[in-house]
Order: structure tokens, then C-alpha cells, then sequence
């Protein structure tokens, strides 16, 4: 599996777990107010974690390209 297709496979996970997150908050399912910050937290965290992965593979196409290119 090259990097691409594992990172869109990746990122498709996480956003079902976030949207999965997600709902539960929307729903009221924190069963108290410290599950609630964690649910938060854990729905940060996946926001942090997509973007990281957008700007590596931004980066990886930029090298990419002045490969190609030189």
C-alpha cells in the first residue's frame, strides 16, 4: 500500500471516530462532566492529528515535485 492511499485510509478513520465523538457530545451521551472533557479532548486531538497529516503530505508533494521538476 503506498503512503497515499494508507494516509486517505487513516484519515478516513479518523474521521469517522470524530464524527462518532462528534454525535455523542451532541446527544448528551458524557455520562459526567469529566467524560465530556475527554470526549473534547479526543475530538482536538483527531482535528491536530488531520491537519498534521494534510501538511506532511503537502510537504512530501512539494518535495515531490522539485524532484520531478530537477
Amino acid at each position: 500500500m503506498d503512503i497515499i492511499r494508507f494516509t486517505d485510509h487513516l484519515k478516513k478513520i479518523i474521521k469517522t471516530r470524530q464524527s462518532d465523538i462528534s454525535s455523542a457530545i451532541s446527544n448528551g451521551n458524557a455520562k459526567s462532566y469529566d467524560e465530556y472533557k475527554q470526549l473534547v479532548g479526543e475530538h482536538l486531538a483527531y482535528t491536530n492529528i488531520l491537519q498534521e497529516l494534510s501538511d506532511l503530505l503537502k510537504k512530501q508533494e512539494l518535495i515531490d515535485d522539485e524532484t520531478d521538476s530537477a
